[in-house]
């Protein structure tokens, strides 16, 4: 008996030496939950070791090295592998707490003189004098101990699936690992059952065999089989900390187009906070994996704003080369196919009318030259020009100071003020054109205030000055969509339409040399109306005239707080 006890205490030594060296060592402090948890195995060796011969000493021990092992080794499998599993304090909490009360009680329990420990069968003795006491402390003990049971299971089952999933991990160091805690708790687990029909030397003997695998497992793992070089947790973390920190929507589907994973930014961009993972991908960003995968951009609705997104679609594969699901990545090209279309579009019509202006300027100017006499009619055309290039390089600066703003926008906007200010404007300046607003005052939008305004500027502008009737008739409507939330906001004049060209330059996206509006207000408008999240769209009227078409989302409360500035495209 004397030498397992010796035997058991240096291998207890033994133990608390290697958890003293890898914590001293352990400058990132990763390894700490590793050196707890020798520490622990190391101390109930030694505790062991003094207490053979000493029924009580024994039960004592016996009862926290069966609840304490299968706790440090747990935490030990989390911490290292760089599970989620206790990752917030309240989880901590909530993992050590039946551990911490089935002590309590086993030491009662141990204590009492008319109850007996789990070790030796447990149960009630005698006639205890606090039956409420011994018996809460009782239940206690046995919840301790079926936790810590279900605890040691789980962690080497949690281990053995976490090393089979993760290519990076190292089966041996990971046998070796669970060698630490579970050799010495398979001793303390069958000690009960053997107890009365097994010599106590064979017990001890037993349990010290457990301590020496152990402690010969902890040697193995810090030297020959490279713990500290190993940090499995990188690879395992790694994955799980880039997808949760890219900006863009990320989403993992399975073969059946079913959504098995999304990051952050794809729960808040597409779930509205709800979390999207079991639902088809198509009903959760509008489209079908088909159309994400096709070239180009996709427009997207996002939160009732109409968004353009570039998709990758990507195969999963497993170790194996089989491809179980595929993760797709949306990248938000908004503002970048925005600020393409206006450095574009603000190249070619300011090229293209700056040519023709100047051309008119070179002519008539060379006309006055060669010329005597009277030539006010001359002069007056290359004032008109002149200015005419002054108010498009105006424009043009207009344009770019109206996109380059931060949004701040007001989630209940009411669209009948804003309207109401723009059209008062036109009246004052152009007493001959009639101009009205028909917006209920209860209908609000989710918009910038000052790029709505500027947004119906342009088009009543366009509408009045464009319009060769007598009388220019321009009507500023607002209605809400039914079964949507949405609200449309309509300018409609009585002039001789929308140019063809106009048209197509917009709807195309893009001017070409044989499609380019005449100025920019359009652009402006169709830019504004982008950075809004609405749509635009653009319609003849019966029997004459135009009506564009703004749709926005519909504004919240009218008692909302103004969001987040939004940054310029």
């Amino acid at each position: 008996m004397d030498a397992l006890r010796l035997t058991m205490a240096a291998a207890g030594t033994a133990l608390l030496a290697t958890a003293a060296s890898v914590y001293r060592s352990d400058g990132t402090r990763a390894l700490r939950p590793f050196a707890a948890l020798v520490g622990v195995v190391g101390t109930l060796a030694v505790a062991d070791s003094l207490a053979a011969g000493d029924p009580t000493g024994l039960s004592v021990v016996w009862l926290v090295a069966y609840l304490a092992i299968p706790v440090a080794f747990g935490w030990f499998v989390v911490e290292y592998y760089g599970l989620p599993h206790l990752a917030s304090r309240a989880r901590r909490v909530a993992f050590a707490t039946p551990v911490a009360l089935g002590v309590a009680g086993g030491t009662v329990a141990i204590l009492a003189p008319s109850t007996a420990g789990a070790m030796n069968g447990g149960g009630i003795t005698g006639t205890p004098r606090f039956p409420a006491v011994v018996a809460l402390a009782t239940t206690f003990e046995q919840a301790g101990l079926y936790f810590a049971s279900a605890v040691m299971l789980g962690g080497i089952a949690l281990l053995a699936v976490t090393v089979a999933r993760y290519e990076h991990l190292d089966r041996r160091l990971a046998v070796a690992l669970s060698f630490v805690p579970a050799w010495p708790w398979v001793g303390h687990f069958l000690t009960p059952g053997m107890s009365g029909t097994v010599p106590a030397e064979t017990l001890v003997g037993f349990t010290t065999v457990g301590y020496v695998l152990s402690a010969g497992a902890a040697a193995f793992a810090v030297t020959r089989g490279g713990l500290d070089d190993a940090a499995p947790a990188a690879g395992t973390l790694g994955p799980r900390t880039v997808l949760s920190e890219l900006d863009e929507p990320v989403f993992v589907v399975d073969r059946r187009g079913r959504v098995v994973r999304a990051n952050e930014t794809a729960v808040e961009t597409f779930g509205g906070g709800s979390e999207p993972v079991g639902a088809r991908l198509a009903a959760v960003v509008g489209v079908d994996r088909a159309t994400l995968a096709e070239p180009g951009a996709v427009t997207l609705d996002v939160d009732g704003r109409t968004r353009r997104f570039e998709a990758t679609v990507s195969a999963v594969t497993d170790r194996y080369g089989r491809s179980p699901g595929e993760a797709v990545v949306l990248r938000d090209v908004t503002g970048e196919r925005v600020r393409g279309q206006r450095l574009s579009v603000l190249n070619r019509v300011v090229r293209h009318n700056l040519r023709n202006e100047l051309s008119t300027i070179i002519g008539r100017a060379s006309i006055i030259a060669e010329r005597d006499g009277d030539h006010t009619d001359m002069a007056e055309s290359i004032l008109d020009t002149a200015d005419d290039l002054a108010d498009l390089g105006d424009r043009a600066h207009e344009v770019e100071e109206m996109m380059a703003r931060s949004l701040n926008t007001d989630p209940s906007l009411a669209v009948g003020p804003v309207a109401e200010r723009v059209v008062d404007g036109y009246c004052a300046t152009d007493p001959t054109a009639t101009l009205s607003v028909d917006a209920p005052d209860s209908l609000t939008v989710a918009a910038d205030e000052t790029l709505l305004s500027q947004v119906l500027d342009n088009l009543v502008e366009n509408a009045v000055e464009h319009n060769d009737a007598p009388t220019p008739v321009v009507t500023v409507s607002a209605r809400a969509v039914p079964n949507e939330r949405a609200v449309r906001i309509s300018v409609a004049d009585n002039g001789a339409g929308l140019p063809d060209h106009e048209r197509a330059a917009i709807e195309s996206g893009e001017e070409s040399p044989l499609e380019h509006g005449s100025g920019l207000g359009l652009w402006a408008v169709n830019w504004g109306v982008t950075r809004l999240g609405g749509r635009l769209a653009f319609d003849d009227r019966d029997p004459i005239g135009t009506v564009v078409t703004v749709t926005l989302p519909a504004g919240a409360e009218a008692d909302t707080a103004p969001t987040a500035s939004a940054p310029a495209d």
